[in-house]
């Protein structure tokens, strides 16, 4: 059962870590594209990343005068997320207080820092913007991997998959 865990662990980790790091690539790609007159992919991909971000150009990094595809704060969470899947904690897959922590840690800066730009109580700064986004990426991404780990390794059609004989190779 513990190889099984790790091998599960590691399985969902190179998942998720691929899957974030194609994004943080499209995110960057965006303007990349569009500075070298590949408009139509470049719309493309901030079209599919409309449906998560503002993008509003005074929020947003710019490469060359073209903006990423999303604003400073989600820019943080996404490479966050990819640099929170590299790393590896075993305390918070057998601590339920860990986990507790964890998400307070990622939540309290990010919604202080929103929440203080909503209500005028200060103007937001790209770098605390990315900076919080950056911070809320890194210790969410662990409890996402831990999430998905979990859900292998009790998922109800593991068992199913488990009692198939492994193929041998005499059907060729």
């Amino acid at each position: 059962m513990r190889v099984s865990h790790f091998s599960s662990s590691c399985l969902t980790r190179a998942i998720l870590g691929s899957i974030w790091g194609i994004l943080c690539g499209l995110i960057f790609a965006a303007p990349l594209l569009e500075l070298h007159s590949w408009r139509t992919s470049a719309s493309v991909v901030y079209l599919f990343f409309s449906c998560i971000c503002h993008q509003i150009p005074e929020r947003s990094f710019m490469i060359s005068g073209h903006t990423l595809a999303v604003c400073h704060r989600c820019s943080g969470i996404y490479i966050g997320m990819f640099l929170g899947s590299c790393l590896g904690n075993k305390t918070i897959r057998n601590c339920i207080k860990a986990r507790r922590l964890l998400v307070l840690g990622a939540v309290a800066p990010i919604s202080l820092d929103a929440l203080g730009s909503i209500f005028g109580l200060w103007t937001g700064i790209a770098l605390i913007r990315f900076f919080t986004g950056l911070l809320f990426g890194i210790l969410i991404s662990p409890l996402l991997v831990c999430a998905f780990t979990e859900f292998l390794d009790e998922a109800p059609w593991r068992k199913l998959i488990m009692q198939i004989p492994q193929f041998k190779g005499d059907l060729l």
